[in-house]
């Protein structure tokens, strides 16, 4: 898989390292124009860029509401109805245990332009853009009966990982305008087949102990690890500008924005439940279910993703949406 290939460079380098050779090379690129350095543009260029993209893939999103939804009926509204009732004296939550939606992108990748004219060019690319990461999460909840010690429970949940990826090859569009010697703008529109992933990861380790004056005694402990992952094709399609200023002769900086399109519409993988000694696998296509929770302290409906097949009614599709507007700093080399 490319993403592991990938996975030693660091999104938030590439696009720091652009940004400041940019601040770095405007003095030489004025200096540059003024000298009529900046001559004659080169039929091919090579274009090299990293940015960040605003996405919501909110069906892969959907698990983190899921998994919290479910951990504050389990336990919050559960001791609350115990409280009420007055069934335990008070109860208390150290820590969120939420995890975090996916909500931006880190884009990267490679063109080779070629100039037909001296205002249009084709390219031809590939581009790479991940999202999401892993966490390390932790809450503990502290019960006080009525006349015996607390028990305290304790959910370390290590890692939650909640990742998309997606890659593939591009042609390009690009109509071209200088303006002086110092400054060039395009308007480009570029698209390709699109080859996403998503993963999902959570890493439960539960504590039940029980807390007295001047003791803690753990008389239960438990692992349940799931995994899902998923892949599938779709297309990518982006319009967007671009400023660009020369550094050399040969040599550009630019700053370049637009919407990209990026769908798929079909995912499938294989996902594993552990517990304890026990392993469970499986193999499907990601869909949306629609789960119910029947307890004496109320009922709850939940959608959430998953590659797990049932026979459910409940269940709907599933979409990777990668779609949003993306901002990048580049370098562009002529040859």
């Amino acid at each position: 898989m490319i993403s592991y290939k990938l996975r030693w460079l660091s999104p938030r380098l590439m696009i720091v390292v652009p940004f400041l050779c940019l601040c770095l090379a405007l003095p030489d690129a004025l200096r540059a124009a003024n000298n009529g350095e900046a001559g004659k543009r080169s039929r091919f260029r090579l274009d090299i860029y990293s940015g960040f993209s605003l996405i919501n893939p909110g069906d892969i999103n959907q698990i983190v509401d899921y998994d919290k939804n479910v951990r504050e009926f389990t336990y919050d509204v559960y001791f609350n109805y115990l409280q009420a009732n007055n069934m335990i004296r008070s109860w208390n939550k150290d820590g969120d245990g939420a995890g975090k939606k996916i909500r931006h992108a880190f884009p990267f990748g490679i063109r080779v332009r070629y100039y037909v004219s001296d205002f249009l060019a084709i390219s031809v690319g590939c581009q790479f853009m991940k999202g999401g990461r892993a966490r390390s999460l932790n809450v503990q909840y502290t019960r006080n009966p009525i006349d015996a010690d607390a028990y305290l429970e304790t959910l370390d949940i290590s890692p939650y990982r909640l990742v998309v990826e997606g890659y593939g090859p591009s042609v390009g569009i690009h109509l071209f305008k200088r303006f002086g010697e110092t400054l060039s703008a395009e308007a480009f529109f570029v698209g390709g087949p699109l080859f996403a992933e998503c993963s999902y990861e959570s890493r439960v380790n539960y504590t039940w102990a029980i807390q007295g004056q001047n003791y803690v005694w753990e008389p239960f402990t438990s692992e349940v690890i799931l995994a899902e992952d998923g892949s599938g094709t779709g297309l990518s399609f982006e319009l967007g500008g671009r400023l660009s200023i020369p550094v050399f002769r040969r040599i550009d900086l630019y700053l370049e924005g637009g919407y990209a399109y990026q769908m798929v519409k079909s995912v499938s993988g294989k996902g594993s439940e552990t517990q304890g000694e026990t392993l469970k696998t499986w193999e499907g296509k990601w869909r949306t279910k629609t789960e119910t929770m029947t307890t004496p302290w109320g009922t709850r409906t939940w959608r959430f993703p998953t590659n797990y097949e049932t026979e459910d009614a409940g269940t709907g599709d599933f979409r990777l949406n990668l779609s949003g507007f993306r901002i990048r700093l580049g370098a562009s080399f002529g040859f």
